[in-house]
């Protein structure tokens, strides 16, 4: 995304009034940097992703600077390892693989809350029963469950 947003940065023009609306929003009390995120469920759909990254680039043009960083966030990669991300309607406006501005799972979730927190937060649901397990599939995640759903753990 960075060669976009130098390509945006270098044409010019008269500043246009816009107001962005972000998912999740979070400044660090200790370094100050602002952190704006837009978070989709694990298999969003192209238009859902095309929207989110006007929003990221509109965000990170503004001047005066409103935000240090802004990513595009699945809080939960179906797939596992971002590297087998295999979803492919994101990956007409992002490079899922490569984008630093890109987190899936652990990413996403370590650097809001630390080191371990996808762990932890992964364990707490699945030590949850099935039904919770099914609600978080559906509502949070949007996503059916798996056929072995209650066989196996969320990852």
């Amino acid at each position: 995304m960075g060669q976009e947003l130098d390509y945006i940065q270098a044409g010019g023009g008269q500043p246009i009034p816009v107001t962005v609306v972000c998912d999740l929003f979070i400044q660090n009390q200790k370094t100050r940097q602002r952190y704006a995120f837009e978070l989709k469920a694990p298999l969003p759909n192209s238009d859902q992703t095309k929207v989110s990254k006007e929003k990221l680039l509109k965000l990170l043009a503004m001047k005066p600077k409103v935000v240090d960083h802004a990513y595009f966030a699945l809080p939960y990669n179906p797939y596992g390892q971002k590297k087998d991300y295999a979803w492919p309607f994101p990956q007409r406006w992002f490079n899922m693989d490569q984008d630093k501005s890109v987190l899936i799972g652990n990413e996403f979730w370590d650097l809001i809350g630390g080191k371990g927190t996808y762990t932890k937060f992964i364990q707490e649901i699945n030590s949850l029963g099935k039904d919770y397990k099914e609600r978080i599939y559906r509502e949070f995640l949007r996503i059916e469950p798996p056929q072995d759903f209650e066989a196996g753990a969320l990852r």
